[in-house]
């Protein structure tokens, strides 16, 4: 039988649309410039979406999508899973405050905007993806604009070193590199989205997001973010993975032989580069010959303390700001240097191992599935009939690699700028991934 006798519209008002898609493009400009600025369009957009949600269906036309109008691409059980995964941190920290007695409502600052998140995600749904991808050339000119601002008004945090750390007057070098080697990345990998323009425009779109990628990378090579830059390889593992089939034996021997060629080069003439590479095995030597407080030696200290947090407090672990609070006795033990115990008392310098010793295994499953669970679903959609949509889960691809990289090696949702950036742009990315059927109509869509 029929679904309907009519066309079912469903989408969002032309003026609501157009605020939306103001707001995609400026937040990827405005992260790394203006303080506070991801927070605040993170939460225009959670109202917005909120009052999308409430009035679920709205007068107008429908909107064609080029997926089969009788199957969403969304599963009942891919919404349950993105629906918990968002969840999971601020269930998590509960947990862990009812387990401990270790109360705070600061502790759910940052991880709340996994959860405020949702209703963006399923409200976006409603929007065609070659609209939400307007957000490519934010990217584009986020990563042009972050390295703009590296270059031109630098803010030096220091580094214990004779070179620079540049970050923002607002963002510490290792988020500044970051998130600028993130928009870079990104935009190329947007390369492809013929939703959002057409030869001969394309043409000029794609040599601009290599442009943006080169950026990226160069702000994050200022910030001497030296974590950051294992994200790298990693990048280009994906960019294989996802076109193996489309690259010869000739074309990827030519392309790991230009890799190599362009790492030496770098490595060579970059200072930046050549010194921060330089200080890691100065840094294990010393390790090894009984100085701990070196960069990567007070991260062993650290990593080292939150295990054996953990294996003290396997469950629920010791609790949020546990562990800053156990920096002084561990100092007092012998088991911290007093220098280690000062950066202790500021981060874990590993988002995973932070969830582990403060909430324990449910903690680490949660943050597991902030990673794994966006990933599965992007990597579900890289073979979308819609361009739009298959360019957006390569970006995603490349945001959940790329934080679930720098969490490594520092805690990367401490902040709330970090986790607002993540969680929106996780929704955005998936709802262009995942648009909603919004054509049904007699001629195409029958009822099996």
């Amino acid at each position: 039988m029929l679904v309907s006798d009519k066309t079912q519209r469903v989408g969002v008002p032309r003026y609501v649309e157009i605020a939306i898609t103001f707001l995609l493009f400026a937040y990827p400009i405005l992260t790394l410039t203006v303080a506070g600025a991801v927070n605040s369009i993170f939460f225009l957009l959670f109202l917005i979406s909120v009052v999308v949600l409430l009035f679920d269906v709205w007068p107008g036309t429908a909107t064609p999508t080029t997926e089969d109008c009788s199957t969403d691409p969304l599963s009942e059980r891919a919404a349950w899973l993105y629906f918990l995964s968002m969840a999971a941190l601020p269930i998590a920290v509960f947990i862990s405050q009812w387990a401990n007695h270790r109360w705070g409502w600061n502790y759910y600052d940052a991880v709340s905007r996994f959860f405020l998140s949702i209703p963006i995600f399923f409200a976006l749904r409603k929007i065609p993806a070659k609209t939400l991808m307007t957000i490519w050339p934010g990217f584009i000119v986020g990563a042009l604009v972050a390295c703009g601002l590296a270059v031109w008004f630098p803010h030096n945090w220091g580094g214990g070193d004779n070179l620079a750390r540049v970050g923002s007057s607002f963002v510490n070098p290792i988020h500044f590199g970051d998130i600028a080697l993130t928009l870079g990345a990104i935009s190329v990998f947007g390369i492809g989205c013929r939703g959002i323009v057409r030869p001969p425009g394309e043409a000029l779109y794609n040599l601009v997001a290599t442009l943006a990628l080169l950026a990226g990378a160069y702000a994050s090579i200022l910030s001497g973010s030296r974590g950051g830059w294992i994200a790298v390889p990693v990048f280009v593992l994906l960019a294989y993975s996802i076109n193996y089939k489309k690259i010869s034996l000739i074309t990827l021997n030519f392309g790991m032989l230009f890799m190599i060629v362009s790492a030496i080069f770098i490595y060579a003439f970059i200072p930046e580069i050549h010194h921060r590479i330089d200080m890691i095995p100065q840094n294990f030597h010393a390790f090894y010959q009984g100085n701990e407080n070196t960069s990567i030696g007070i991260r062993f200290q650290l990593w080292k303390a939150a295990f054996l947090i953990f294996f003290e407090h396997p469950l629920f672990g010791v609790g949020m700001g546990g562990f800053k609070a156990l920096m002084g006795p561990m100092e007092l033990s012998g088991q911290l240097t007093p220098l280690a115990a000062d950066f202790g008392r500021q981060e874990v310098h590993s988002e995973l191992l932070s969830r582990l010793s403060q909430l324990g295994i449910v903690g680490f499953a949660a943050i597991i599935a902030v990673y794994f669970v966006p990933g599965w679903l992007f990597w579900q959609r890289l073979r979308a009939s819609d361009p739009a949509s298959r360019a957006s889960a390569r970006m995603g691809l490349v945001l959940v690699c790329g934080f679930f990289v720098y969490g490594l090696t520092v805690e990367t949702f401490d902040l709330t700028m970090t986790a607002a950036f993540y969680a929106l742009t996780t929704a955005v990315l998936l709802a262009a991934a995942y648009p909603k059927n919004l054509r049904i109509d007699r001629q195409s869509c029958l009822v099996s």
